[in-house]
């Protein structure tokens, strides 16, 4: 997808220029859904929907987002959403013949794997990371179930239908739907996104979450699945305030969006 979504006449280079300067400068101040240069990751984020947080309009990220699939599994009647800092990946689940998967409480992130700020070395110029691969202690361990998902404590999720990632270790919901006061669906050039506006309490939650997780991956759990883990602000030198204000986002259709924003 390019910044013009249309197939009509293109601009003159100088059009051109101006749309991409402007494009570029908006979303300096965004999160935005970031490139990830290791080709695994590269499909893994591709493949999920691109999440972008601001508190004016404008550009949206042109990059590719979730297949048309990848969503309506996850969103019911009684959706329930959380953010939860992503603390490395986990590949998918692997037993011998006669093995049993593993329970109880899971190991930590080998310090190779892990998705923190230092490992993840973020471009700023470019918004691009260069990301550790799946930790593969987690591949005989058993994805946690909806009902012992402790919001306190780490768990081992999958990825949304037709995600190519495997599976994410995620830390404690640093957010639920309770910070939520409204979501929308709106439509952006070429997709739709869910717009949310914050409570005062969920606008505090949501920055401390981002502030601790800047330059480094928050997922977005629907009912139990990773939908998207972009990214905190890769375009910036350093943290600001979402004032109580983001968007999921773009790569849903119109029945998509409007899904997840009734069920919220």
């Amino acid at each position: 997808m390019t910044l013009l979504d249309t197939p009509k006449a293109m601009p003159d280079v100088d059009e051109a220029q101006l749309l991409f300067q402007e494009a570029r400068d908006r979303r300096r101040r965004r999160w935005i859904f970031s490139g990830i240069s290791a080709v695994v990751v590269v499909v893994i984020l591709v493949a999920t929907l691109g999440i972008v947080f601001g508190t004016s309009g404008g550009n949206r990220p042109t990059k590719p987002a979730a297949p048309p699939n990848a969503v309506p599994a996850a969103v019911g009647t009684a959706s329930t959403i959380s953010f939860r800092p992503v603390l490395c990946y986990a590949p998918a689940l692997t037993l011998a013949t006669g093995q049993s998967a593993k329970e109880g409480p899971l190991p930590y992130c080998s310090t190779a794997s892990a998705l923190t700020a230092t490992n993840l070395n973020d471009n700023t110029s470019t918004g691009e990371s260069t990301n550790p691969p799946p930790d593969p202690q987690f591949s005989s361990y058993a994805s946690t179930p909806a009902r012992s998902a402790d919001t306190a404590g780490t768990v081992l999720l999958p990825g949304a239908t037709g995600q190519s990632a495997s599976r994410f270790v995620l830390g404690p919901v640093g957010m639920t739907q309770q910070g939520i006061k409204s979501a929308r669906a709106v439509h952006v050039v070429g997709s739709w996104v869910v717009d949310l506006s914050l409570s005062s309490a969920g606008a505090v939650q949501w920055d401390t979450l981002a502030h601790g997780q800047f330059h480094a991956l928050i997922a977005v759990v629907l009912n139990n699945r990773v939908i998207s883990a972009p990214i905190v602000q890769p375009l910036q030198t350093a943290f600001s305030s979402f004032s109580g204000h983001f968007e999921i986002g773009p790569g849903f259709d119109e029945s998509q969006a409007k899904a997840i924003a009734a069920s919220l």
